[in-house]
């Protein structure tokens, strides 16, 4: 399931994943350990399994419209750092510019994928989404920042304990961390 999964991602947002904007998407940090591109691509990939398996209950889905708004959710982020002032002012206004950028790239969105991108956000965005498609790119999403958080806390976990272990054997301390 998952080979096919990636296999759709990649054959439905093929002109997103190959443009430019995508491109300059993968070099960016987000998250502190993965960048704005690997994130999107696992967003697409949660929320396409998602939809699949709420299919299953008789709960479609517009899957093309899916994707490609769940590629898009995060253009606007790019040069955030020379855009927002902090990351409180990023949280709020990247999914705007996330439209803007996905409208530049693509032309007109659907109703569908404005609303997945505009609305990726919510709660921390006053407007709640209003297709289910964003409903499950957002609840996507936010599994995704979670995933991102832990992996990264572990990592620095581990970091850390490596650092320690040589000061603690030199004392003997027997256990660290």
């Amino acid at each position: 399931m998952k080979k096919t999964i990636i296999r759709d991602v990649n054959r439905i947002g093929r002109d997103i994943i190959n443009s430019e904007e995508f491109v300059r998407a993968r070099t960016q940090t987000h998250h502190d350990k993965t960048t704005v591109g690997a994130h999107s691509m696992e967003v697409a990939c949660i929320s396409l399994a998602i939809s699949r398996l709420l299919s299953a209950v008789a709960i479609p889905s517009n899957e093309k419209e899916l994707i490609r708004g769940a590629l898009c959710h995060d253009l606007g982020i790019l040069g955030r750092y020379d855009k927002f002032a902090n990351n409180f002012v990023c949280c709020f206004r990247h999914p705007k510019d996330s439209v803007v950028a996905a409208e530049s790239l693509l032309g007109e969105l659907t109703d569908i994928e404005k609303d997945v991108i505009a609305h990726h956000m919510w709660p921390v965005t006053i407007v709640p989404p209003h297709h289910r498609e964003a409903v499950i790119v957002m609840i996507a999403d936010k599994i995704c920042a979670v995933k991102e958080i832990v992996r990264s806390s572990e990592k620095n976990r581990i970091e850390a304990a490596k650092k320690v272990r040589p000061l603690a054997q030199k004392i003997n301390i027997d256990r660290v961390l």
